[in-house]
């Protein structure tokens, strides 16, 4: 029953990659697609969870994105070649001539986006280990939750952060995020 329930996962997962190819090859963007695409890869990690826990989502996610890389490497190979001419335009991504660097306010944001949010994200990671320890799940399941969790967060910590325009908001966005962490490290030392 669980080989079984670990190929369907698998399946599911590779047939969302489907989905969402063919959404996105289409004219116009189709919702419907979408959402069936998302949800297929949504049943491959809970079916593969529910199979066989981190190891059923893992094999799951691998023919996902197994799937994925074929289809996006498909689609590469059979583009065509655009004539066009690349833009120009500038980011204010550096300077232009004559003006600051900014160098102390470019440091702050690579210190709070790479080094805290990373720190706040570690964290994030040891508190999903700790709620899924809590909850009962085997120590490798609890593990596995806690690594997937960190760069998850990172990833998700520095996007937002980078939209947020203002230092006081940042630092607030990563003190209301590191309170899980800070709460499952504290229990854990004095438990």
């Amino acid at each position: 029953m669980t080989d079984t329930l670990v190929i369907a996962a698998s399946a599911s997962a590779a047939l969302g990659g489907a989905a969402l190819r063919y959404a996105w090859s289409l004219p116009k963007r189709s919702m419907a697609w979408n959402g069936v695409g998302w949800g297929l890869l949504l049943v491959g990690v809970i079916a593969g969870w529910w199979s066989a826990g981190a190891w059923g989502t893992t094999v799951a996610s691998l023919s996902g994105m197994a799937a994925a890389m074929l289809f996006l490497g498909h689609a590469a190979a059979t583009a065509p070649v655009a004539n066009v001419k690349a833009s120009n335009r500038r980011v204010n991504m550096l300077p232009e001539r004559g003006e600051p660097l900014h160098l102390a306010r470019r440091f702050m944001t690579f210190f709070i986006v790479a080094i805290v949010a990373l720190i706040v994200s570690v964290s994030l990671g040891v508190a999903a280990h700790s709620i899924i320890a809590l909850a009962g799940a085997a120590p490798a399941n609890a593990i596995v939750a806690g690594f997937f969790t960190m760069p998850l967060a990172w990833g998700v910590m520095a996007y937002a952060l980078l939209m947020e325009e203002r230092r006081q908001r940042q630092w607030a966005m990563l003190g209301i995020l590191a309170m899980p962490g800070a709460v499952a490290i504290t229990i854990g030392l004095f438990a």
